[in-house]
C-alpha cells in the first residue's frame, strides 16, 4: 500500500479496535480521541436504541464489551446509519460470546422497529367479512415468528434456562401502532395456512386433518372465534377472495 493508505488502513483500525491497534504516531492523542471517541458513541447509540431490553438484561458492562466487538470486527453491508441495528443483529448471529436466548431477544426487539417502517399495501377487502369462506386477511405489516424461548417475558430478573417453543404475531395497526399477540401453537399454524390463500374453513380444515381431530366442525368453530378475536384487536382486517 502507498503511505496514505497505510496511514488510513492505521486510523481506522485504531478507531474500530483502539485496544489492539494503536494511533498512527503523527496523530494528537486529543484530536484522535475526538474521532475515536464520536465514531464509538454514534454507534453505540445507533445500535443501542432499538435493544433496551436486551441492555437490561446483559448489563451496562456485557452490552459495551458486545458493541465493541461489534465496531471491530463486523463488516456492515450497508453505509446507511438507520440499518445499523440489523447490522448489529447480523453480528450476534455469529458472536460467540452472547447467549442465544439474547440473540433471539434482539431480534424479538428488531422486530417492531422492522414492523414500523414496512412499505405496504391495503388489500381489497369484500363489503362484509366472512373469515369462513374467505381469506382472511391479516394487517399488510407484519410478522409471524417462532423462536427458541419466550422472548417477550425475558428481562433481568429473568433469563431463562431452558427452550421454550414461542410463537408471536406482530403487527402494525390502523393507526400505525405496533403491537404483539402471543399465539398458540394451532393458532400459528392457521395463520401461516390462511397467507398460503386458504380460506378460514380450508385452513381450519386442514388443520383439524393435521391433528387427526375426531370432530373438524369443532376446530372449524373454535378457531373462526380465534379469527373474529383477531379481527377486533385489528391484526385481521377483514376477508378478501382469490
Amino acid at each position: 500500500m502507498k503511505d496514505f493508505q497505510q496511514y488510513q488502513h492505521a486510523f481506522t483500525a485504531h478507531i474500530r479496535d483502539p485496544k489492539n491497534n494503536p494511533k498512527p504516531d503523527n496523530v494528537d492523542e486529543e484530536r484522535m480521541a475526538v474521532y475515536r471517541d464520536g465514531v464509538y458513541d454514534n454507534i453505540f447509540e445507533s445500535a443501542s436504541v432499538c435493544f433496551p431490553v436486551c441492555q437490561e438484561t446483559v448489563g451496562e458492562k456485557d452490552w459495551d464489551a458486545t458493541i465493541r466487538r461489534f465496531v471491530a470486527t463486523h463488516h456492515a453491508s450497508s453505509p446507511i446509519f438507520r440499518e445499523i441495528p440489523k447490522e448489529l443483529l447480523t453480528f450476534l448471529e455469529a458472536d460467540e460470546p452472547t447467549p442465544d436466548y439474547i440473540k433471539q431477544l434482539a431480534h424479538y426487539e428488531w422486530v417492531e422497529l422492522a414492523v414500523g417502517s414496512l412499505q405496504t399495501k391495503t388489500p381489497t377487502l369484500s363489503k362484509k367479512a366472512d373469515l369462513l369462506n374467505e381469506i382472511p386477511a391479516l394487517a399488510p405489516a407484519h410478522m409471524l415468528l417462532q423462536y427458541d424461548y419466550p422472548v417477550q417475558k425475558i428481562s433481568a430478573k429473568f433469563k431463562p434456562e431452558q427452550t421454550d417453543d414461542t410463537h408471536l404475531l406482530v403487527y402494525r395497526n390502523q393507526d400505525f401502532e405496533v403491537n404483539f399477540i402471543e399465539l398458540n401453537p394451532m393458532t400459528y399454524v392457521l395463520l401461516e395456512l390462511t397467507k398460503q390463500g386458504l380460506t378460514g374453513k380450508q385452513a381450519l380444515t386442514s388443520l383439524a386433518e393435521q391433528i387427526q381431530h375426531p370432530e373438524p366442525e369443532v376446530i372449524i368453530e373454535f378457531g373462526h372465534g380465534v379469527l373474529l378475536d383477531l379481527m377486533m384487536q385489528g391484526a385481521v382486517l377483514g376477508s378478501t377472495v382469490k
